[in-house]
């Protein structure tokens, strides 16, 4: 199975998505496998400590910590899905093959 499938079978099964992000799944973009280890940990640690984008972006980020942590040095797949305004970061499994961490980042688009 491809990585492209994989992402799309996974992100549509987890019925607690946004369902504009279950629909859109086959729109991934920068799909990319990759290890979160201890220096990037050491890092989330400091911005929740430093909370230097405020308390909401603090418990965000702890939020990804706890998330991440049980698959520290493991390789996940990573994909980004455009919807509207809205970016969705999810974090995939290999072994699993099931989402593991996703965040949604709203902006202003230019138009």
């Amino acid at each position: 199975m491809s990585f492209h499938a994989l992402f799309v079978e996974a992100v549509r099964a987890q019925a607690d998505l946004p369902a504009l992000l279950r629909e859109r799944a086959s729109d991934v973009t920068d799909l990319e496998q990759h290890q979160f280890e201890e220096s990037y940990l050491a890092f989330l640690d400091e911005q929740i400590r430093l909370s230097p984008r405020g308390p909401q972006w603090a418990e965000r980020l702890a939020r990804r910590r706890a998330a991440l942590l049980p698959f520290r040095g493991l390789t996940l797949l990573r994909g980004l899905v455009q919807v509207g305004d809205s970016d969705f970061t999810v974090e995939i499994d290999l072994t699993t093959r099931a989402v593991v961490h996703w965040e949604e980042d709203e902006h202003d688009r230019p138009a």
